[in-house]
């Protein structure tokens, strides 16, 4: 497969799976997985420049955790914010390795565990 030259949008799209399962997990009995298979090593290896990108706080790159409040562009697009009730450790595993040199796959795999609601104190009368 060949790049795709929007890594962006695929960190963007993976939060936006997490965010929905998280919000689908409201049970005990219910839990989810966020799964990514590719072949674009920019999503799984750090960032060499240091200039920041709009991008920055979706990056998915090996070994980074996930929590909180992202945004995209320092919040400049609101409909892109990201609001995680729990943290993610990241680790990509490899996948397969066709012919090609260039052509290694990894998977990540993000588990969503069930929404453990804390139990409300009583109401006094």
């Amino acid at each position: 497969m060949r790049g795709h030259n929007a890594p962006d949008v695929a960190r963007r799209d993976l939060l936006r799976d997490v965010g929905r399962l998280e919000r689908f997990c409201d049970r005990e009995d219910q839990n989810g997985l966020a799964l990514l298979i590719t072949n674009e090593a920019a999503l799984w290896r750090p960032r060499q420049r240091r200039m920041p990108t709009r991008d920055e706080e979706f990056r998915i790159h090996q070994g980074r955790e996930l929590s909180g409040t992202l945004l995209w562009a320092g919040g400049s697009f609101p409909d892109n914010t990201r609001v995680l009730r729990g943290a993610y450790m990241l680790t990509w595993r490899p996948y397969t390795q066709l012919e090609d040199p260039s052509s290694e796959f990894r998977c990540l795999a993000v588990f969503i565990t069930p929404n453990r609601a804390q139990p409300q104190p009583p109401h006094e009368a």
